[in-house]
C-alpha cells in the first residue's frame, strides 16, 4: 500500500523516556500499514543505531531525519541510504566558516564535541545571557550578510543550520517525496528544536508531550495538541485526539 500518512517524532524525551509505553505505541503505529515513521531528531545515524541495540528494540524507523533536519536517512531493503539531494537543497546560501566567525565572539558559547558537527551544522552550549547573547549572534549574521537558523533548546543547547533546513524543511521535503499531503502529517516533540516542525505555516498537526520543556510547553498554536501524558504515551495521547488510532 502506498503510504498516506506520516508520523515524525522526536527520539530523547519524546519517543524515548517510557521503556514501557514506547513498545506499545510502536505496536501501534505497526498496526497501521499506511503510516510511515521518521524519527525527527537531534542524533546522527550511529547513535539512533546505537539506540536500537541498548534497548533491543526490534523496530526500525522508516526514515532518520538527523542532526536536528540536515540529514535525511531513507531505509531501502534493511539499510539506511543518506538522501543527496536534501543537502544540495540546503546548501544553498551556507558558509560555515562564516557562522563560526560569528561565534567565536561570542564567549559564553562553548563548541559541542566534534561528532555533533556536520557540514551543515554548528552546535554549542549557551546557559549564561542567554537572550543577549542569541540577540548578538542574530546582529552579526546580519551584519556577515548570512541567513541561518539559529535554534536554541533545552535551557543549553545552540545549534545553527542552513536557513533551508531544521527538522520543519526536512519533514516536509520527507513528505513530498513520499507523495504525502501536509494535513497527513503528524509531529511530536518536546523542546525548542522541535517548533520547527510544528510552525502553522506547514500545514502539519503536531503533538508536545505532557514533559515537554518550557518552550514548547508554552507554545499555543491551532495545530498543536498538548497531551497530559508524557513520553510516547503522550504520543498515543495525541494520536488519538488527532483521530489517527
Amino acid at each position: 500500500m502506498r503510504p498516506r500518512r506520516l508520523l515524525a517524532t522526536d527520539l530523547d524525551g519524546t519517543f524515548i523516556g517510557d521503556d514501557d509505553a514506547m513498545p506499545a505505541l510502536w505496536e501501534v503505529l505497526r498496526s497501521h500499514d499506511d503510516i510511515v515513521v521518521a524519527f525527527s531528531t537531534g542524533r546522527h545515524l550511529p547513535s539512533i543505531e546505537a539506540f536500537y541495540a541498548e534497548k533491543q528494540f526490534s523496530g526500525r524507523a522508516d526514515v532518520c531525519v538527523c542532526m536536528v533536519g540536515t540529514d535525511i536517512h531513507f531505509r531501502k531493503e534493511g539499510d539506511y541510504h543518506l538522501d543527496k539531494a536534501w543537502h544540495e537543497t540546503i546548501a544553498e546560501g551556507w558558509d560555515k566558516a562564516t557562522v563560526e566567525d560569528v561565534l567565536r565572539a561570542i564567549p559564553e558559547a562553548r563548541m559541542q564535541d566534534e561528532q555533533w558537527q556536520s557540514p551543515f551544522k554548528s552546535s554549542y552550549y549557551l546557559e549564561e545571557n542567554v537572550e543577549d547573547r542569541l540577540a548578538e549572534i542574530h546582529n552579526g549574521l546580519e551584519r556577515a550578510g548570512l541567513r541561518a537558523k539559529v535554534i536554541y533548546s533545552a535551557g543549553q543547547f545552540l545549534d545553527l543550520l542552513p536557513v533551508h533546513s531544521g527538522k520543519g524543511g526536512a519533514v516536509s521535503f520527507v513528505a513530498r517525496k513520499l507523495g504525502i499531503e501536509p494535513d497527513q502529517v503528524i509531529t511530536c516533540g518536546d523542546t525548542g528544536n522541535d517548533l520547527d516542525m510544528m510552525r502553522p505555516e506547514l500545514g502539519f498537526r503536531s503533538i508536545a508531550v505532557g514533559n515537554a520543556a518550557p518552550e514548547l510547553a508554552a507554545f499555543q498554536a491551532p495545530n498543536v495538541y498538548h497531551a497530559r501524558a508524557s513520553f510516547a504515551a503522550g504520543i498515543r495521547e495525541g494520536l488519538e485526539a488527532h483521530g489517527w488510532c
